[in-house]
């Protein structure tokens, strides 16, 4: 007898389309997480990296700059300016004295920072380019107190960034 049962005549057409097309809204939601996490690491570790230049910076001004003569500094609207030595409250370029006479220049070119001593060293501290480098200058109750503000960009990502500091007399 070739009686075959109901119930073991397999899948139908129509239950095996609908099982794939769940299956391929599972992969494809699986997919978009996927990518999703990959650009939120990718813009993290961005971020990251402009937070470490951050730091660098910062410690690198303050450690300069904190150590400098308050009378010495001097503050540049911009290239013109400093070439005719017309000095400002607030500018683009800065050149301070160390207590031990060691001249620091700080100026911005091409986006980036470049910090060039008396001995014609050229220091560029980090990585990212920078833009809107401004620094300003304003007198405390006792001290000279200098504003430095500046973006750090990676890739398409911008960190403002800002200090205040003051400076010795």
């Amino acid at each position: 007898m070739n009686i075959r049962s109901r119930n073991n005549r397999g899948f139908s057409l129509v239950e095996l389309t609908s099982a794939m097309v769940a299956s391929a809204i599972l992969v494809l939601g699986f997919g978009s997480v996927i990518v999703m996490s990959r650009q939120q690491l990718t813009d993290t570790n961005t971020r990251v990296g402009l937070g470490y230049d951050q730091v660098i910076i910062d410690r690198y001004v303050r450690t300069k700059l904190t150590s400098t003569v308050s009378d010495s500094m001097r503050i540049y609207a911009d290239s013109t300016a400093e070439a005719s030595n017309t000095t400002s409250t607030s500018g683009t370029i800065l050149r301070a004295v160390d207590a031990d006479s060691t001249i620091y220049h700080l100026k911005l070119a091409n986006n980036t920072l470049l910090w060039v001593t008396d001995d014609s060293v050229t220091h560029n501290p980090v990585d990212s380019r920078i833009s809107d480098l401004l620094f300003t200058e304003r007198v405390g109750n006792i001290n000279k107190i200098l504003n430095v503000s500046m973006n750090l960009i990676s890739d398409e990502d911008t960190l403002a960034v800002a200090w205040t500091l003051t400076l010795r007399n």
